[in-house]
């Protein structure tokens, strides 16, 4: 009897190995032929599906081509910085204008756009130059400002050149 319990027992040990091995099979076929699958639909639909999916995105990506007009730069202004009297600045400036025909115009009305920009730096904190946001709030009311001063002046950018604080 005692040989007939040992040998009842080892087919049982047994059967557990041959459930594991069968079903990483199953899995194993199961997962090359998702592969398969996968890499057939790739070769016979991938360029298809890559040309709907990234065509409206190759418009977006190309970059416009940018033409930039006839650029005026203006002589560096130093300024007193509001609020502290022992601080100055130095900031150089350009302004794109869209003809020739602007610039000229333009250069003979530079003691204006000049005040008006002094009127404008002045009032700015220590911090409005040092910080990027504050800069960008600056050139946006240059670019106000000159634009008033001229009903058609054909005015596209104000352009920060060179900042420099003391």
């Amino acid at each position: 009897m005692a040989e007939e319990q040992t040998e009842e027992t080892v087919p049982e040990s047994v059967a557990p190995e041959k459930k594991k091995k069968g079903f990483m099979k199953i899995v194993a076929i199961g997962l090359l032929a998702v592969g398969l699958a996968g890499g057939a639909g790739y070769y016979f639909y991938g360029k298809t599906l890559l040309a709907r999916y990234t065509q409206g995105k190759q418009a977006h990506k190309e970059p416009e081509k940018v033409e930039v007009g006839p650029l005026l730069s203006l002589e560096p202004f130093i300024i007193n910085v509001s609020g502290d009297s022992q601080r100055f600045v130095k900031i150089s400036m350009a302004i794109e204008l869209k003809n020739e025909k602007a610039v000229e115009r333009t250069k003979k009305m530079t003691p204006v756009i000049r005040d008006m920009v002094l009127s404008v730096l002045g009032t700015k904190k220590p911090e409005a130059f040092m910080d990027v946001n504050g800069r960008a709030a600056m050139k946006k009311e240059l670019f106000e400002g000159v634009n008033r001063l001229f009903a058609d002046s054909g005015l596209r950018a104000v352009y920060i050149t060179d900042i420099i604080m003391q």
